[in-house]
């Protein structure tokens, strides 16, 4: 397992490890005035105590159930690799939002690739009246999350679903960010707007938790959200947890 370690700016003997190089989850009350990145470190080849400073066996512990762990320690950390980090603008609508280095950006996270349609030749079939059916292919090509706050939004989707969120212009009173997406998947964006009205029924999005259902629940609590439901097996047709996010929106938080 590999780690990302932070310490506090302010507290420099407390430290932090995150599952993500961004530190988006690391817990705004424990370091008021923001976390400094300072090393990664693979978990299966640290073998001593002093470089970090803290129990091994307890923060890997705490990283495979919560995402993150916060400890106090006396080791020193690696000054000349340190960059500021800005906590996740969690608490108040007022915040500014994430702003991370382009050095710590995450890998554009890859949401499970549909299936391919199949050709023309061999999925038209000839109907008992002798028309050829249409291909098949998707039929949700796009959405938006309405909500009220953007910063506000973006900091708890980015922590929720571990990839750092941005926010863009898209025209006069209009403001989004866009969920990361492949170019054959489909995809959707968060959306303020002057007649925004998030809602807690209605359709149900789900969006994709894959291998981290657990970490995308904790970080719910965390990033003010509402777990409404926990996770829980759909079947065979894998896992969700269905959470409120803090705009109001209810949405389904899927893994296989």
């Amino acid at each position: 397992m590999k780690v990302f370690i932070f310490r506090c700016r302010s507290r420099p003997g407390v430290q932090a490890a995150s599952r993500y190089e961004t530190g988006s989850n690391l817990p705004r009350n424990e370091c008021s005035d923001g976390w400094l990145f300072s090393e990664s470190v693979a978990l299966k080849t640290e073998r001593r105590m002093p470089p970090l400073g803290g129990n091994i066996a307890e923060l890997r512990l705490h990283v495979q159930e919560q995402g993150y762990h916060v400890w106090e320690g006396s080791a020193p950390v690696r000054a000349s690799s340190e960059v500021a980090v800005a906590p996740p603008p969690f608490a108040t609508a007022s915040v500014e939002p994430v702003v991370v280095s382009p050095a710590l950006d995450p890998p554009r996270y890859d949401f499970p690739a549909p299936a391919a349609e199949a050709p023309v030749m061999v999925a038209a079939a000839a109907a008992s009246d002798g028309t050829v059916a249409t291909p098949p292919r998707h039929q949700v090509v796009w959405f938006d999350i309405s909500v009220r706050d953007l910063d506000r939004a973006i900091g708890f989707y980015s922590a929720v679903l571990g990839v750092l969120l941005r926010k863009e212009q898209a025209g006069y009173g209009i403001a989004m960010a866009v969920l990361p997406h492949t170019d054959t998947s489909i995809g959707g964006c968060l959306v303020q707007t002057m007649d925004a009205r998030p809602s807690d029924g209605g359709p149900l999005l789900y969006l994709n938790a894959d291998g981290r259902l657990d970490a995308a629940v904790a970080a719910t609590g965390i990033a003010g959200g509402t777990v409404l439901q926990p996770k829980h097996a759909m079947g065979g047709d894998g896992y969700r947890a269905i959470v409120l996010d803090t705009e109001g929106n209810r949405i389904a938080l899927y893994s296989r």
